[in-house]
């Protein structure tokens, strides 16, 4: 079974993980709805338009546990932009069968006590260029940046072990929360921040 997650090291030895395109075209049936997420994992819905297409933008940013325990999973502290539409009557899929059997249960079970929420779903079709960076709201740097990638969904994280070195480097000006990082991003070329 292919990898669920790219990784990768900078300059600075600072490790990372990305959701793989195996792992992004697995994820399609899923829909996504606002109340996906937790402490320190901050999300934010926006309506926009990309040309005359109606799209729902739904972005992460913060502290992203990895799911199972398992340390090939995406996770870690980042940040995720994904591009959704509404498509009326949709309902979520019974079975994920490429899903390992475990995490396919956790999801399909969790989706199924979800009554008159309201859903989007991946819109992979539209083909956005998607670029983002985190900025630490301390020091106005970077902390970490993905893209440009044509995409529905871009995210990157830093693994935790190198997140506390990279806060030991930051000599206490970094956020107390992962969460308050800026999130500013592009969507073809168009800006936006949060």
């Amino acid at each position: 079974m292919p990898e669920p997650t790219n990784r990768m090291t900078d300059a600075k030895g600072y490790s990372y993980v990305e959701t793989s395109d195996w792992w992004k075209q697995m994820c399609e049936p899923l829909s996504s709805f606002s109340e996906v997420w937790w402490p320190d994992y901050s999300t934010k819905v926006v309506e926009a338009m990309v040309g005359t297409t109606p799209i729902v933008i739904q972005l992460w940013k913060g502290w992203c546990q990895k799911f199972l325990g398992r340390q090939d999973f995406p996770g870690g502290i980042g940040a995720e932009v994904g591009i959704y539409h509404r498509v009326e009557g949709k309902k979520p899929p019974e079975r994920l069968p490429h899903f390992p059997p475990k995490l396919s249960s956790y999801i399909l079970g969790g989706l199924s006590k979800i009554v008159d929420v309201e859903l989007w779903w991946p819109f992979p079709e539209l083909k956005t260029s998607l670029t983002f960076e985190l900025v630490n709201p301390v020091t106005n740097q970077t902390f970490i940046s993905a893209g440009p990638e044509t995409t529905y969904w871009l995210n990157k994280w830093m693994n935790p072990e190198s997140y506390e070195k990279y806060r030991a480097d930051q000599g206490g000006k970094a956020p107390i929360f992962s969460s308050h990082y800026v999130l500013k991003y592009t969507i073809n070329g168009t800006s936006y921040q949060w």
